[in-house]
């Protein structure tokens, strides 16, 4: 499996704030890209990872393992950019932003 970081990032929001509706709002996405994305999380883990309900969503048992895992990598992510920047790979950092 592959995942982009904004989509972890936007995994978290989504864990959050428990709305998709605000994780859209604050990460500047439409609504229907960021349910779009959360899809394609869910089609890669082949399981669901939220339950929809009618005021927001909440994690399902594999989301909360997934979010978990996320956290993890992009605490790692920041921890790489940081010891990068040391070094002054300034035009590194720029595949971290995504």
């Amino acid at each position: 499996m592959q995942f982009d970081l904004k989509d972890l990032r936007i995994f978290v929001l989504i864990a959050q704030t428990g709305s998709l509706t605000r994780t859209s709002e604050q990460s500047h996405l439409s609504l229907a890209a960021t349910s779009a994305r959360v899809r394609a999380l869910e089609d890669q883990a082949g399981m669901p990872l939220l339950i929809r309900e009618a005021r927001g969503v909440k994690l399902s048992a594999p989301g909360e393992a997934f979010l978990h895992h996320a956290r993890g990598v992009l605490r790692q992510t920041d921890q790489l950019r940081q010891e990068l920047q040391e070094y002054g790979g300034h035009s590194v950092l720029n595949l971290f932003r995504n």
